[in-house]
């Protein structure tokens, strides 16, 4: 008999990962009541191209002042868990945060965190979803800034439609066409 001790190896999630998560992730941010909401949509996408029809997404965002709960009033979570239809395709009805400041002090552009779960992953990835109406924020933001390939910066960016609305698709792996989204280590 082998017995070894330490750590598990990671596995990837799935095949069944929406029919374990089904059950909490049907969360909007905002109610369809609230004024000045907006809706965030989009797609997730394999490196091949082909939707990925059962993704889940975490939202985490400060309000449209800039504050984080506890700081806001008790209906705003600022979290919401997503999952991806059949066509890879997500909604989510929010409010656009307001810019807030970065632990050193630095303000940051207006933007929501946002926590892929997908199988094939062996662990979530991160990333933040900022907003192509806020050029003079983006410019001055931190984040953004550090990030020297302009194809990085840009995959970051939720395209507008002018009626509040705004898309903002995910590339897991796309290094044939340099479309990939931009992902970050997560560090506690």
């Amino acid at each position: 008999m082998n017995t070894q001790s330490g750590p598990t190896p990671s596995q990837t999630i799935g095949p069944f990962f929406k029919f374990g998560t089904e059950w909490l992730a049907d969360e909007h941010i905002a109610s369809e009541d609230i004024e000045g909401a907006i809706f965030l949509t989009g797609a997730v996408y394999d490196g091949a191209g082909n939707p990925v029809p059962d993704a889940m997404l975490e939202i985490w965002q400060a309000d449209e002042n800039g504050n984080f709960p506890p700081d806001t009033l008790d209906s705003w979570t600022g979290f919401a868990r997503r999952l991806t239809d059949a066509n890879g395709e997500y909604a989510i009805r929010s409010v656009k945060p307001g810019a807030v400041a970065s632990a050193s002090g630095e303000l940051q552009a207006p933007h929501i965190a946002m926590v892929v779960f997908a199988r094939g992953l062996l662990k979530p990835v991160f990333t933040r979803v900022y907003f192509d109406d806020e050029s003079e924020a983006n410019a001055d933001d931190p984040l953004l800034n550090a990030l020297e390939d302009s194809d990085a910066r840009s995959s970051l960016l939720a395209k507008g439609d002018g009626n509040r609305s705004y898309r903002f698709d995910v590339r897991l792996q796309d290094s044939f066409r340099g479309q990939e989204t931009q992902f970050f280590a997560f560090e506690n």
